[in-house]
């Protein structure tokens, strides 16, 4: 297997490096823990080691529950040191390095050793009534091997008896198991905190994220469509009337006519049954539905006749122009 490589990433010199051990599949990442964690592993081993020694001796003159709880978390964070630095710092061990198992890990002993804590503290704050002993016997046991004379006790599977040095002991293994727990507490939020980095430094996007983002980028930039004009009813269903021309005088003295330019009146429709020009009742000055308005953009313009006579020359007589009568065609 090839030697883990440092990267020069922007948290490599701050924090940990993190390192990227490539195999045939996926990359690895892999710890290098930094000089002050290896101590602080270390730390831990050297103060459950202590702790196993001053519950070993309380537990050989009276076994208790918080004594071999107490003993029995110094075995697993002596297991579990071991696996961390193994696996990190040899490399035909790197294989069993596992991140998520390292913060596990010590998740699990920092709860385990906050327990102990409890358990040996009060423990301790049972021992509150002083008593008098004597005749103390030594059985030779590995484990509850002293036996003593209580006043008021019964000798035999009475309650445990410690004296000052006793007492001692037990607070002992309850601070040293709360330092325990800080120093596991200690190891558990480095590791995360650098794990954290190294993921969000080298996480790739989802293959849905790329998706919803080429489809983003390759949508075309459309301007703002016009929006249509209302459409409004057209009737065509009206009936057209041929233009009315008045009648052309003839002039006085000539024999040829002129041009004239009709006056046009609004067309109105008539309702079946009733007289042109009649009004209905209760309609006076209204106007009908669907009436025809001349269009406004029209323009309408009454001229008379033209005249071709002008202002006389000098010499000439002058002859008003003849009155043009115009007759109105009715409609039948």
């Amino acid at each position: 297997m090839a030697d883990a490589s440092v990267p020069s990433g922007p948290h490599a010199a701050q924090y940990a490096a993190p390192t990227e051990v490539p195999t045939s599949e996926k990359e690895r990442y892999i710890q290098q823990t930094p000089v002050w964690v290896v101590v602080l592993r270390g730390a831990q081993i050297f103060f459950s080691f202590i702790i196993v020694v001053l519950a070993g001796v309380l537990i050989h003159g009276k076994a208790l529950e918080a004594n071999g709880y107490a003993v029995a978390c110094a075995v697993f964070t002596w297991i579990v040191v071991t696996y961390d630095l193994v696996t990190e710092k040899v490399a035909s061990a790197n294989g069993a390095y596992n991140i998520w198992a390292v913060l596990a890990l010590d998740l699990s002993m920092a709860i385990l050793w906050l327990a102990s804590c409890g358990a040996n503290a009060a423990l301790r704050a049972t021992f509150t009534v002083p008593v008098n002993v004597h005749g103390c016997v030594n059985d030779g046991s590995l484990i509850n091997s002293n036996h003593c004379d209580v006043s008021h006790v019964k000798r035999a599977d009475g309650p445990a008896v410690a004296s000052d040095s006793g007492l001692a002991m037990m607070s002992a293994i309850a601070g040293l198991s709360a330092l325990v727990w800080l120093l596991f507490v200690a190891t558990l939020v480095f590791h995360g905190h650098t794990f954290r980095l190294w993921h969000q430094a080298n996480k790739k996007p989802s293959d849905d994220n790329a998706t919803v983002e080429g489809k983003i980028q390759g949508a075309p930039m459309l301007g703002p469509q016009p929006t249509a004009a209302p459409a409004y009813t057209q009737y065509s269903d009206q009936q057209q009337y041929p233009p009315q021309h008045p009648l052309q005088p003839e002039l006085h003295g000539h024999q040829q006519q002129t041009a004239s330019y009709p006056q046009q009146q609004p067309v109105q429709y008539q309702q079946p049954g009733v007289q042109p020009g009649a009004e209905l009742p209760g309609h006076q000055g209204t106007q009908q539905p669907y009436a025809t308005y001349p269009d406004p953009n029209q323009a309408y313009y009454s001229q008379q006749p033209y005249s071709p006579q002008g202002t006389p020359a000098p010499g000439q007589a002058y002859y008003p122009p003849p009155q043009s009568t115009v007759s109105a065609l009715s409609t039948a």
